[in-house]
């Protein structure tokens, strides 16, 4: 009775708590019901991978016997490619948008959107100074990626 209630658990919790891990765009919720059935988000959230490689793992995962439909297949290759690509080594604050400043540098949605937001109403940034004193921007986590930012 208790290995069932924890098994019922996992499979109710882990959508919930899977999707705080990934970036929310177009699939999220195909790619968290296909991809959270046998493990948690964690063991590929931060993974970052080209779109062949994601092929292959989704293949790899079919052969351990994961029961994927081909619309499926492809939303979730097709997410995985975009979402969870490898990260550029560095980001231009004054044209990048809101998710690729979140991917490269680590930051939430709101700080991008807040980098963003006063990037188009103030103009271009000079500096990360200038980076750092955006409302809602977290000044030491642009400090720990400043080596990533250019302008």
């Amino acid at each position: 009775m208790l290995r069932t209630l924890t098994i019922l658990t996992a499979i109710l919790v882990t959508p919930i708590w899977a999707q705080d891990e990934l970036p929310d765009a177009a699939g999220k919720a195909e790619t968290v019901r296909v991809c959270t059935g046998c493990h948690g988000a964690e063991m590929f959230s931060t993974s970052h991978k080209t779109a062949d490689d994601w092929d292959r793992t989704i293949t790899t995962m079919t052969e351990k016997g994961l029961a994927i439909s081909d619309a499926d297949y492809a939303t979730v290759l097709d997410y995985l490619s975009k979402n969870l690509a490898p990260m550029p080594a560095k980001v231009n604050v004054n044209k990048a948008a809101s998710a690729d400043l979140v991917r490269v540098l680590g930051i939430t949605a709101a700080q991008a959107d807040a980098i963003v937001a006063y990037r188009v109403k103030n103009g271009d940034f000079k500096d990360v100074d200038g980076v750092k004193k955006v409302a809602g921007v977290d000044a030491a986590a642009i400090d720990a990626k400043k080596d990533r930012i250019v302008f």
